[in-house]
């Protein structure tokens, strides 16, 4: 295999922040050097529409000149609602996941996830970590009124309309924090949580509403740094074969994309340097691994993955099985690739019936019939 080959499949497996609201020549040159797979999208990068789509067109331009397989690449935020999403105005502005859970109504979920959706994929956006399917416990900073719920049921069910809403919108739909954050009162930016919960007690409420989504097509979970010691006392989740291979793979028969949460929060780096992460991460079984921050480290820890797989460290295997993978998932999702336009953004971005949605929600009334059924929708 050409180092050329290697080093652009090994950029498949990142998806990387950049800093400030514009691409410079600086920032262009890496992302087409490494042939990054991706980029994440945070507040910061964000002013006004006709910002963000040159942004993310930029972004794009940047990611597919090198890509292996001449692919797309993936453009993500976190677009929760409440307190976590990161577009506000003149973006459809949504109450946090606790006021959809005691509305119930999976219609008004799954309107809610299609215009999330067609508001991000008219700016170029086609990711979106979301939604949020722990369980809530206790009142904790870290979730708290960012779970629909403290049933496993409810939230299964409103999880599972909201990644149906995302998908009918054309976005891809990363629900999260595999094995389950609900039951932990420590923020994983700053320190290692422990939660010391049995396989049963996981199964009997955390896992009910990650099995309910995998049968409602979701595509992508991203993992927890969590350590649950009687699963795995060695490794927080994201670092943990046990737990992803053992239980999310086999167990529960999970076959689409693993994602890490960003490897540079503190539950991992008072433990771990970012290519030790990246590392274990990658041998525990993530398929894709977040660099939010820190942009002077990513050729480093890049060049340390590739030189994981020359020496074998990785087996070039599990590179192959990886990229085949995302490479298989680009294609449905992103090709045909259209460029954002930013007229079709100013048309789309908070159309009257979709900031009624969120209305509905705040008010807490059921949608009857919303913006999904011009397309065909439930």
């Amino acid at each position: 295999m050409k180092p050329q080959s290697l080093q652009k499949k090994v950029g498949q497996l990142f998806i990387v922040g950049v800093p400030g609201t514009t691409l410079d020549r600086s920032k262009i040159e890496l992302l087409e050097k490494l042939g990054l797979g991706g980029v994440v999208l945070f507040s910061h990068n964000y002013e006004n529409l006709e910002q963000l789509v040159d942004l993310t067109n930029s972004i794009q331009k940047s990611l597919t000149a090198e890509a292996h397989g001449g692919l797309p690449g993936w453009i993500a935020v976190d677009h929760e609602g409440g307190r976590v999403q990161r577009f506000k105005e003149p973006f459809t502005v949504f109450p946090p996941q606790k006021v959809w859970g005691e509305l119930n109504s999976p219609k008004t979920c799954f309107e809610a996830g299609f215009v999330m959706a067609k508001e991000l994929r008219a700016c170029g956006v086609n990711l979106n970590f979301a939604p949020v399917v722990d369980v809530f416990q206790h009142s904790t900073p870290t979730i708290g009124d960012r779970a629909y719920s403290n049933s496993p049921e409810l939230v299964s069910t409103l999880g599972s309309a909201t990644v149906r809403g995302l998908l009918k919108g054309n976005v891809f739909a990363v629900a999260k924090h595999f094995p389950g954050h609900g039951a932990i009162a420590e923020d994983t930016h700053a320190e290692l949580p422990v939660c010391n919960k049995s396989v049963e007690e996981l199964e009997s409420l955390d896992w009910v509403p990650f099995k309910r989504i995998f049968r409602s097509r979701v595509e992508g979970i991203m993992t927890a740094h969590i350590l649950y010691p009687q699963i795995d006392p060695d490794r927080p989740a994201t670092l943990s074969r046990k737990i992803l291979q053992d239980y999310l793979r086999k167990n529960m028969r999970f076959s689409k994309l693993i994602f890490s949460d960003d490897l540079e929060m503190g539950a991992l780096r008072k433990r771990y340097s970012l290519k030790d992460s990246a590392f274990l991460a990658l041998e525990a079984g993530c398929d894709q691994l977040l660099l939010c921050h820190e942009w002077n480290q990513i050729e480093e820890v890049h060049a340390y993955i590739v030189k994981a797989f020359e020496s074998g460290a990785l087996p070039m295997k599990k590179l192959d099985e990886i990229v085949e993978k995302v490479s298989e998932t680009k294609k449905r999702f992103l090709n045909p690739f259209v460029f954002a336009d930013k007229d079709l953004a100013k048309a789309v971005v908070g159309a009257p019936d979709f900031l009624a949605v969120a209305e509905s929600i705040r008010n807490k009334i059921p949608v009857e019939k919303g913006p999904s059924t011009r397309e065909g929708g439930e």
